[in-house]
């Protein structure tokens, strides 16, 4: 009896164990049918290299909801700012959700001084269903020249979810489209 009681709660903490490490080794991908009906081109590459590359190819700005103009950043962030955000994130916030879906994106594209050429980008891409005390759930990303040589970029990092942890879900944006 003792035998069949230790083999039950060995295949519960089993059971339990690999549901939660695969929530947490989960990630968006693009296309997925978890994504309810969001195209490819909706969610970021979660990837360095191609998340770059995607942001200079500029397809967000054809499908994303955008700010009405550039301004000046309220953030960290530096200079003048212009915010974007993907059908998931909108979805979620003309629900009302406070905690909003995996897949959840935006882009904030980084002017600086000007109002012309971005020169950077910061990046915000939910990557699993709970977002975590410390921003575990979300995948951050931001370069300040366009480049990745010194980009930020990893889940949770403190420098980017210490001063988001006061938003709403991590989204600190006023914007609301």
């Amino acid at each position: 009896m003792k035998r069949k009681i230790v083999t039950c709660v060995c295949l519960i903490v089993f059971v339990v164990g690999c549901s939660w490490m695969a929530d947490l080794l989960s990630v968006p991908i693009q296309g997925s049918p978890e994504i309810k009906g969001r195209g490819e081109q909706d969610i970021p590459p979660i990837k360095k290299k191609q998340l770059l590359r995607w942001l200079k190819a500029g397809n967000y700005r054809e499908t994303y909801s955008a700010e009405s103009e550039v301004h000046e950043s309220t953030g960290p962030h530096g200079g003048n700012v212009r915010t974007y955000y993907n059908s998931v994130l909108v979805g979620d916030l003309n629900d009302s959700k406070t905690i909003f879906s995996k897949g959840a994106a935006m882009v904030k594209e980084l002017y600086f001084e000007g109002k012309e050429d971005v020169i950077g980008y910061a990046v915000m891409i939910k990557v699993r269903k709970n977002s975590g005390n410390s921003g575990q759930g979300w995948l951050f990303y931001e370069s300040f020249d366009g480049t990745n040589k010194d980009a930020i970029f990893g889940r949770g990092l403190s420098e980017c979810a210490d001063c988001h942890s006061v938003g709403v879900d991590f989204l600190r944006s006023s914007f609301r489209p």
